[in-house]
């Protein structure tokens, strides 16, 4: 590699970052949409204890079921938890009040006042052949479904639509499984009238025509009408599955409260400054006992810090809590630990007589193992926190996890190139990288 062409790829790789640092901090319309980019920082949900969030209080009645309504409400609690969860919602908490209540948190994300109006508006799903409020006639109740989520199919050529995709039972204790009776119904509709209609309660909420032969695959894809976006789509999943509890929701008139955040401000924004000051202190350390390793080191934070931010709010399940801030510190601390390791085992190996070239091969190979231990132990501590925590301990594991696998990636493979790139420019001259020979030691 030439001195010219090391020079470039430094070039571009600081192009790059420069490109990746504008899309984390700014926000801006994308040419030729209607959409916005809402830079990656922005777009990280943020948890209760910093954005803020609702609380609101349900009503539980028992439906026909042989269980208590306590059982059931243990039950409820822990399914609506799951649903939540796999919409998006991982900060919510749902909680038993009293004997025959459930209270929800969540916070100021994916638009908490439509969550909860939502799930109090839950309600039995009946599929019909035919367009009458009595319930008694349905070919089709909760009981026959299996799974409800949201998706996006195409729907023509140049075309896709956000819908709910049905999934029926494939077996059953009691008589037919739900995509038998699916599979029936779709038969009987298609030579007389072609439509089947949904209900939610007496409501009649779809009708689905164009049915010219029975359905075989047990899945039934809805789209249109009151289903445009995912959002809704994920609305009505919720509606469905919650109506498939043995237990029905009310919300509790006037319960909903608006929670502030715990965190103050001017906290967060000293939490901000703090992690700039512990980068910076970071690099000048680096720069002031390694000089141009120092600088090198700069760029991979750089590339680290982007890479951080960008799967933060890439990841559906992170949840930036106090937890969370504090693991971002802890990553940093990770980096810089791994990054000292890193040139302090290169120094050694140029005090003891090896070339410059030859003191960063070698010092790589002797850095490998203990750097890879370090960050293995905070991933394996943080999957600990993650499963076994609340929110701030979850967000905690989770943002170091994510911090501790970057910062490998970043130390192992990103730093290395940049020091292989280094050596074109200068391999000779020792000042420049803070190395020193020892007394008496001869170059090997």
């Amino acid at each position: 590699m030439t001195k010219k062409l090391s020079i470039l790829k430094y070039v571009f790789v600081s192009i790059a970052v420069v490109i990746g640092i504008c899309l984390s901090v700014f926000s801006f319309p994308i040419p030729f949409t209607t959409s916005n980019f809402n830079g990656f920082i922005n777009s990280i949900p943020l948890g209760l204890d910093v954005a803020g969030g609702y609380s609101a209080v349900y009503n539980i009645e028992l439906e026909d079921s042989s269980n208590s309504l306590a059982e059931e409400i243990d039950y409820s609690i822990s399914f609506i938890k799951d649903v939540l969860n796999s919409q998006g919602y991982s900060d919510a908490v749902v909680t038993k009040q009293g004997d025959s209540q459930i209270r929800l948190l969540v916070s100021n994300n994916n638009d908490p006042k439509t969550l909860i109006s939502t799930l109090g508006s839950a309600g039995d799903i009946y599929i019909k052949s035919s367009e009458t409020t009595n319930t008694s006639t349905s070919d089709i109740v909760g009981e026959d479904i299996a799974r409800v989520y949201s998706t996006r199919l195409q729907t023509s050529e140049t075309e896709f639509s956000w819908g709910v995709m049905i999934e029926f039972t494939d077996s059953s204790t009691t008589g037919k499984s739900g995509a038998e009776k699916y599979e029936d119904l779709t038969s009987t509709v298609a030579s007389s009238g072609n439509t089947i209609y949904i209900y939610m309660d007496d409501e009649l909420y779809q009708s689905v025509g164009g049915i010219t032969s029975a359905q075989t695959s047990g899945t039934l894809f809805l789209s249109g009408g009151g289903i445009s976006s995912q959002q809704t789509a994920n609305q009505f999943a919720l509606r469905v599955l919650v109506g498939t509890l043995e237990t029905k929701l009310s919300q509790d008139p006037n319960s909903v409260i608006e929670i502030p955040s715990t965190i103050t401000p001017n906290f967060l924004m000293f939490a901000c400054v703090a992690i700039a000051i512990l980068c910076v202190l970071f690099v000048v350390l680096l720069v002031i006992k390694f000089r141009d390793f120092g600088w090198i080191s700069l760029l991979s934070l750089l590339i680290y810090a982007i890479l951080v931010v960008f799967f933060m709010q890439a990841v559906p399940i992170v949840l930036l809590t106090l937890g969370g801030f504090i693991a971002i510190a802890v990553g940093i601390a990770l980096l810089f630990f791994s990054h000292t390791i890193l040139f302090k085992n290169i120094a050694n190996e140029y005090a003891n007589g090896k070339k410059i070239h030859l003191s960063i091969k070698s010092g790589y190979k002797k850095s490998v193992l203990t750097i890879v231990d370090i960050n293995v132990v905070a991933i394996i501590a943080s999957f600990v926190m993650w499963f076994l925590g609340d929110s701030f301990t979850i967000s905690f594991g989770l943002i170091l996890s994510i911090s501790s696998l970057i910062g490998l990636f970043t130390t192992l493979l990103v730093t290395k190139a940049f020091m292989k790139w280094y050596l074109p420019i200068n391999s000779s001259n020792a000042k420049k990288l803070g190395l020193k020979r020892g007394e008496n030691v001869n170059e090997i």
